[in-house]
């Protein structure tokens, strides 16, 4: 068996007992066993985290990319390919079983997760609002033409004219002395694009 396999496979068997007979503390006492047994881990994390790069496209595509996966910690995410430390998701998932479902303590999972104690209370407070889908950051703020409706939106389409440009600045301006909202000249612009000017 190479090398690094056999440290691999002495490393899961060192945390396997420590986690089996709740003897994490153990880790603790030895802070150099513990720093290997992460090194480790992440290696071979990081390793198999190559194989698919499309992933990691869509993840950030989506705002669930993980931005520090290397801290990652608990075994599963090594041993099994289903958990993925890159999927924020998951990682805030499989870290509310952990508390929930295996009575692990708040800090040794934070720890395990790389997350702050804070995160971890609001990841548990939006999944006990809304579910797994509670756990998918959102995407900050409306964007686009959500921005822009009712009376402004139809403030706007008022002042269309034919055959001229849309002044989305000017009317920007116009929107914020009117209705109190600040609007980006683009987001004007992509709310009455395609659409026709009055005759």
């Amino acid at each position: 068996m190479p090398r690094g396999h056999l440290m691999t496979a002495a490393v899961m068997h060192i945390m396997q007992i420590a986690w089996t007979h709740n003897h994490i503390d153990l880790l603790d006492k030895h802070p150099h066993v513990r720093h290997n047994c992460k090194y480790v881990l992440w290696s071979s994390m990081a390793a198999k985290s190559k194989v698919d790069p499309s992933k990691t496209k869509a993840l950030l595509a989506e705002g669930t990319l993980n931005p520090t996966p290397e801290k990652v910690s608990d075994p599963k995410f090594l041993e099994n390919e289903f958990f993925d430390p890159r999927d924020v998701v998951q990682v805030k998932y499989e870290m509310l079983r952990r508390v929930s479902i295996e009575k692990a303590p708040v800090t040794l999972a934070t720890e395990e997760y790389g997350v702050s104690r804070p995160t971890y209370y609001q990841s548990k407070a939006s999944f006990d609002k809304g579910g797994v889908a509670g756990l998918v950051p959102r995407k900050r703020g409306p964007r686009g033409p959500h921005k822009l409706q009712g009376e402004a939106r139809a403030f706007v389409e008022q002042q269309l004219v034919a055959g001229e440009p849309v002044r989305a600045r000017e009317l920007a301006k116009l929107i914020q002395q009117k209705f109190g909202l600040r609007i980006h000249p683009r987001t004007i612009e992509r709310a009455v694009a395609g659409k026709k000017t009055p005759r």
